[in-house]
């Protein structure tokens, strides 16, 4: 870890403790964890003491332990002498800052909790007693200055006003790593949170730094990690570029969350629980009441929300994108729901959230909107993405105009005859779909038996050939199966439990 890495970990625990024990500026902190600590890499800051903090009794509550290690310390004649006190053992760092706070907030310190300016916070803490070096104060100060640490005192003074409405960014922050791709100062007041997937599980942490890059062209507000950390991106006051919209990130807070690396790109119950708390607070901030969830494209982008309203968008609706992935889509008005119940608001009518066998059978119904394979389409753009799994990785090709034949249908994607890949279908500003196509109707069904691998991590079983029957049970395992009946994408299991679909399976 850098220097300037170890200050972008620290500084957001001692915003977050300085504001909660009472200080009024956090840089002088973040100077002494550098000092004291070698920026990371002293030997007490492998046990998360980065302050030098030596054992008092019954003074902290956050601390696991003590351990003894080879230190000194100056005389008043300048001379040093050894030590062999206890010393604090923290399991984290967040819990070696929050310790750092607990063993200045008694009445001590009281003078330090007074100071709003860096130098008056280390004189205040050097004549209580904190420290022994008679340097102490203008080598701590000399860090403060070198890194510009005083952008971390305004935890209590970001309120921005802009055009009557006050901007701030969210004291659940945990981390900040500023990108530098945005717009600068919004040009509409914000009424809409826009959640979006990482595509990968990263901490809070890594998300920040995949936006620090100008040539990414992209970046969000926040990040929520796959540990339930927040990161700031972006300052709320500024427009991000997260969801292919200017017109939506001008009004949007955008919101990254670490998800499964594949559909239905699942957020862990950290993620998610962090991702309601960040949504409420939004919300409070920014005086509104409810949080609203309209299923419909046309009509949400329409909708017009009041004063005391937050309306949900989504990346999928202004981009050929998943984003934020079917697990999130499916749960859009729970969160709402969630949300505007935390505000005191009325909540929308609550529909359960749908389980994975559930999610199968949305897809299944998906699937037979389309009609039956192969079919052919026309492709309307000239650069339209082929991927190589249905919304997985580009392949780097693109389609050209013309006409398609479809042999398979999976989740809005089809795959391509020639053998290319798979494109979208769902979005008929791309791709019109022309029906079927007449060898297809003609071709002999067979009734040979045949064996399959089921690449779903969840495929139903049904009496019958068709999601109008009965759910007979679930495969989980992966494994493979024997098929003695093909009918209309279906397949008869030989062990006479019934019908799976032939989407989810590939031939072996």
């Amino acid at each position: 870890m850098t220097n300037q890495e170890f200050i972008q970990t620290i500084a957001p625990y001692c915003q977050k403790y300085a504001q909660k024990y009472g200080f009024k500026v956090a840089s002088p902190a973040i100077a002494q964890a550098c000092l004291e600590s070698g920026y990371g890499t002293s030997s007490k800051a492998k046990h998360h003491n980065y302050f030098g903090l030596k054992y008092r009794t019954n003074r902290l509550t956050v601390n696991n332990g003590t351990f003894v290690d080879d230190s000194s310390e100056q005389k008043a004649d300048g001379s040093y002498y050894a030590i062999t006190d206890q010393w604090y053992n923290f399991n984290t760092m967040d819990a070696g800052v929050e310790g750092y706070y607990q063993f200045i907030n008694i009445t001590n310190y009281a003078k330090v909790k007074e100071a709003s300016t860096p130098l008056e916070y280390l004189q205040a803490i050097r004549a209580a007693g904190y420290a022994t070096s008679l340097d102490y104060v203008q080598n701590v100060y000399n860090v403060v200055t070198k890194w510009n640490l005083t952008q971390y005192d305004n935890f209590n003074n970001n309120q921005i006003n802009k055009g009557g409405t006050t901007m701030s960014n969210s004291s659940l922050v945990d981390c900040i790593i500023k990108s530098p791709n945005h717009s600068g100062k919004r040009t509409h007041s914000i009424d809409r949170i826009t959640p979006h997937c990482v595509v990968g599980q990263l901490s809070a942490n890594a998300i920040g730094n995949c936006f620090t890059n100008p040539s990414r062209q992209a970046s969000c507000n926040y990040g929520i990690g796959t540990e339930g950390g927040v990161c700031l991106v972006v300052d709320e006051e500024n427009r991000s570029w997260c969801s292919s919209s200017n017109a939506n990130d001008q009004r949007a807070v955008t919101i990254e969350c670490a998800s499964d690396s594949k559909e239905p790109y699942a957020f862990n119950d950290k993620v998610y629980h962090k991702l309601i708390d960040l949504c409420t607070d939004i919300c409070r901030r920014h005086g509104k009441k409810k949080l609203l969830w309209i299923n419909n494209k046309d009509k949400a982008l329409a909708y017009n929300p009041a004063s005391d309203e937050m309306l949900l968008t989504v990346h999928r609706w202004f981009a050929n994108k998943s984003c934020p992935g079917d697990w999130m889509y499916a749960r859009m008005g729970d969160l709402a729901n969630k949300v505007t119940a935390r505000l005191g608001g009325q909540a929308a009518p609550s529909k359960p959230v749908t389980t994975a066998a559930q999610s199968q059978t949305q897809t299944e119904k998906t699937n037979k909107n389309y009609p039956r394979t192969p079919f052919a389409v026309d492709v309307l753009v000239p650069d339209l993405n082929i991927r190589k799994t249905p919304n997985g990785q580009k392949t780097g090709k693109h389609t050209g105009k013309g006409k398609f034949t479809i042999t398979q249908v999976s989740n809005g994607w089809g795959k391509l005859k020639s053998g290319l890949g798979w494109i979208y279908l769902a979005n008929s500003s791309y791709v019109k779909i022309n029906g079927s196509v007449q060898a297809a109707a003609t071709a002999p069904k067979t009734n040979n038996s045949f064996l399959v691998q089921v690449t779903a991590n969840i495929l139903n079983i049904r009496k019958g050939p068709g999601i109008n029957y009965k759910i007979n049970g679930t495969i989980t395992d992966r494994g493979r199966y024997t098929i003695v009946e093909e009918k209309a994408g279906w397949g008869r299991l030989k062990s006479g439990a019934g019908w799976i679909s032939l989407a989810y399976t590939k031939r072996v």
